[in-house]
């Protein structure tokens, strides 16, 4: 029987990962969010006037800005696993799925932005057609979709939670393979993974009233804590593969 570590315990590995090397987290977590939010402005600037278009531009805007943000988000995973192996890592590690087997980065990305699309698409349609002007209930539904499209986008994060890490450590494997091997990895230990997302609630409360101040090391310490989570899963599985 494999045991494996407490969040506790990975949070203890995530600081000790983290000591010294501090700015070059913060600093690479706000480019990402950076980058991130400039794509959303870029891209949300496009505009009309027919109802067809706006839901065609909103679906594209949300599948654009998703499948940049998994391929920097891949980036971060570098950052925080080559600090947690005690490696160097650089801020520049952000965007190294943009030039370091890509193509198998962007099929990682696009396979998992079309999973999110399809659940934020309801919510999508709904505020394209539906007039949610003050309390109406138009605006509660798009309401509803929009928290159970959140949920499904939660759900797919954690399942595939582990594909970054997987790419980074097993470049020789196919975007198939590495998908299936997260979906693989992650089964049966979803839960924990979902308690130690939640363990970090109380510091992002902290980041909000430091008017974000302090957002950017709580995200810091979480990818720090997750790529700690990645590595103790390893030390009881064996690599990904074909095999079932």
């Amino acid at each position: 029987m494999t045991f494996y570590k407490e969040n506790k315990a990975l949070k203890a590995d995530a600081r000790e990962s983290l000591l010294g090397h501090l700015t070059t987290a913060v600093i690479s977590v706000f480019l990402y969010t950076l980058a991130t939010s400039l794509i959303v402005e870029l891209v949300a600037n496009f505009q009309s006037g027919s109802v067809i278009l706006s839901l065609v531009l909103s679906a594209v805007i949300f599948y654009v800005v998703s499948i940049c943000s998994h391929m920097l988000r891949i980036g971060l995973a570098s950052i925080f696993l080559q600090l947690l192996y005690q490696k160097k890592a650089s801020i520049g590690d952000l965007f190294r799925a943009f030039h370091e087997n890509s193509d198998t980065a962007v099929t990682i990305s696009t396979f998992i932005s079309l999973l999110e699309l399809a659940c934020m698409l309801p919510a999508i349609i709904a505020l394209a057609v539906i007039p949610v002007n003050g309390l109406t209930p138009g605006l509660g539904l798009v309401i509803l979709l929009l928290a159970a499209g959140a949920i499904g986008i939660a759900a797919v994060r954690i399942r595939y939670a582990l594909v970054a890490y997987l790419f980074l450590d097993y470049p020789e494997y196919s975007a198939g393979e590495l998908i299936r091997g997260s979906a693989r990895m992650i089964k049966g230990h979803k839960m924990r993974l979902l308690k130690l997302y939640l363990s970090f609630i109380p510091l992002y409360f902290l980041g909000v009233l430091s008017f974000g101040i302090a957002g950017m090391w709580v995200i810091s310490y979480s990818k720090a804590a997750v790529a700690a989570f990645y590595r103790d899963l390893m030390s009881g599985l064996r690599a990904p593969s074909d095999e079932s």
